[in-house]
């Protein structure tokens, strides 16, 4: 199906986006211009943004990280993600407005050249608010876009949900779609192994402030093996590892702007390579 047929489709009333939680003043929140599509939100605009994820062993691209940037309609003021998220009423409405969001991403994934796996943010609200059958209203969605839930990996902050039970029904259901799941911030605050076995992630993603402990590092990937998952840091965190030669513990690495440019001109990129350029 055409973008624009998907976008008229989306926001037709009878779509699958619930009309009063809108919140924008405006009668359709997807708008497509020039191959592109944009989400109207409280008299925000929101735009995708994708960075690529590389496979350290061979520079080959894995897929993609969403994220998003937005923008006063009116007065072109730029707005923190913190921000955006601040002004849904209550839980019924943040979850509408996630669900937006990662809608927005698929849609304009459906454009780029070159796709892989594409790295979806669950906001923890969102998880928390959903009482059950995690996953399906976004299938239900993704579908009429040409996407499927093995496409999709879900990334969840897991270290900021204290009801592990709920996190872990949620977490079999997106599952038991298809979905692969990636959990981010691992070790901010705590390091549970168990609670990772009964997740069993496809990726883990970890936090800055394990890099600088080298020792404790490598034991730490080890452990993510045996799960087995792989692992993935930021481009700009590489630098914070205490040993060189750790990049190469490393499975996946999310690309900044100097990494990006060398997996372009060098598709087999090795992890020496990459971690001279992040």
């Amino acid at each position: 199906m055409p973008l624009s047929d998907l976008v008229r489709t989306l926001n037709a009333p009878s779509g699958v986006f619930p009309r009063h939680y809108s919140r924008s003043g405006l009668d359709q929140p997807f708008v497509a211009v020039d191959g592109r599509v944009f989400l109207h939100y409280a008299n925000i605009r929101i735009d995708s943004v994708f960075l690529p994820v590389i496979e350290t062993a061979s520079g080959k691209q894995h897929g993609h990280v969403a994220s998003f940037q937005a923008i006063g309609l009116k007065n072109r003021i730029p707005l923190l993600p913190e921000a955006l998220f601040a002004l849904p009423t209550d839980d019924e409405e943040f979850v509408y407005l996630d669900r937006l969001l990662r809608t927005l991403h698929a849609l304009n994934y459906l454009t780029r050249p070159t796709r892989g796996n594409l790295l979806l943010k669950v906001h923890t609200r969102h998880v928390l608010s959903v009482p059950a059958h995690h996953g399906l209203a976004f299938e239900e969605i993704l579908r009429p876009c040409g996407l499927f839930p093995e496409q999709v990996t879900l990334e969840i902050n897991a270290d900021a949900i204290s009801d592990t039970a709920h996190l872990i029904r949620a977490v079999t259901s997106y599952r038991s779609r298809g979905y692969g799941i990636a959990i981010s911030n691992l070790g901010r605050t705590r390091l549970d192994y168990t609670l990772l076995r009964e997740l069993q992630p496809d990726i883990v993603r970890l936090d800055a402030s394990l890099l600088t402990e080298s020792p404790q590092v490598l034991r730490i990937i080890e452990s993510l093996r045996q799960l087995p998952c792989r692992v993935l840091i930021e481009g700009k965190d590489i630098a914070q590892l205490s040993l060189p030669d750790l990049a190469t513990e490393i499975d996946l690495l999310q690309a900044n702007a100097p990494t990006l440019k060398l997996l372009q001109r060098q598709p087999e990129t090795s992890a020496k390579s990459i971690r001279d350029a992040a």
